[in-house]
């Protein structure tokens, strides 16, 4: 078959928005994702009308690197919005006029890697006790962060969490991401206050929508969006220092695992990593608190 001939780059990035939701079986989240960082793609072209697939070489790529760096975008940044080109362009190589030597010009920057944010067992414990658990809201909020905590899932993944994936008592099975199912495991604390939840909003709402675990005041679904926005909330709150977000959170429960003497391929597994060097970057994390703990801690540091 013929292949055809793609002009418009525009109408190229909503096919492949539409082959990612129907075909790839991505959640909505990663969807998103995949949108927001193609819409800077869409921004650098729409600078220049003139673009045509066949325009696209090593010096275009360049400058939209060039134009990212203009508006501000850290190093990470713009080799995740080149991936996601790298993928639309595989896409269309197969059934167009693309040049598939064009993808290998998408290269990465070379970036040194930043050590994952974390805070304190003792911040946590701030962090945790901060929460107010004379309402609602609050019991919510508790056993949401305690979840967090206690399980490292992503805020996509608790955003998604229904009552019934809740399948023992400490185990609550999730739909990661690249729709890969996993098992994670909830401590005690996070239990019992689910439960309490679950208790208090089978009194207030009397059809939840689609058993969905955390709700907002509406009896619906709590965003991703309103989760960001109270784990930051009760970040201020607790006076710990940190802007606190729910993938922070994640952070901390990988590097305290490790550093508690978890090994490196439980932590990837409860995280879904696909690969063990993702998770690796937390075992650095965890070595640099072992150092801070010894030479704040042995009694013989100081003597000379």
């Amino acid at each position: 078959m013929k292949r055809k001939i793609i002009k418009d780059l525009l109408q190229l990035i909503e096919d492949f928005i539409a082959y990612l939701i129907s075909y790839r079986n991505l959640s909505k989240f990663t969807v998103r994702n995949y949108k927001n960082d193609l819409k800077s793609f869409k921004d650098f072209i729409n600078l220049d009308n003139n673009i045509l697939l066949k325009n696209i070489d090593k010096s275009l790529i360049r400058k939209y690197v060039h134009y990212l760096n203009t508006k501000g975008y850290q190093r990470s940044s713009i080799n995740r919005k080149l991936s996601v080109l790298r993928s639309l362009f595989n896409y269309v190589s197969t059934n167009s006029d693309f040049d598939e030597i064009t993808i290998a010009m998408i290269s990465k920057s070379k970036i040194q890697k930043k050590l994952p944010n974390i805070i304190s067992i003792e911040q946590t414990e701030r962090l945790i006790s901060s929460v107010d658990v004379t309402n609602l809201s609050g019991v919510r909020d508790r056993a949401l962060i305690e979840t967090l905590y206690s399980t490292g899932m992503r805020v996509s993944e608790i955003s998604s969490l229904n009552i019934d994936d809740i399948i023992d008592k400490n185990k609550i099975k999730l739909m990661g991401k690249g729709a890969k199912p996993r098992v994670v495991f909830m401590s005690g604390n996070a239990r019992i206050w689910i439960d309490q939840y679950i208790k208090l909003c089978s009194q207030k709402f009397k059809n939840p929508q689609n058993n969905a675990l955390f709700l907002n005041r509406f009896g619906t679904r709590l965003s991703v969006r309103s989760i960001q926005n109270l784990v930051k909330k009760y970040g201020y709150k607790s006076g710990i220092g940190v802007s606190l977000h729910p993938h922070l959170l994640r952070h901390t429960f990988a590097t305290h695992m490790l550093s508690n003497g978890a090994d490196l391929r439980t932590v990837q597994a409860l995280l879904g990593h696909s690969k063990v060097s993702t998770t690796q970057i937390y075992t650095q994390v965890a070595n640099s608190d072992m150092k801070k703990s010894y030479f704040n801690s042995h009694p013989r540091v100081s003597l000379k």
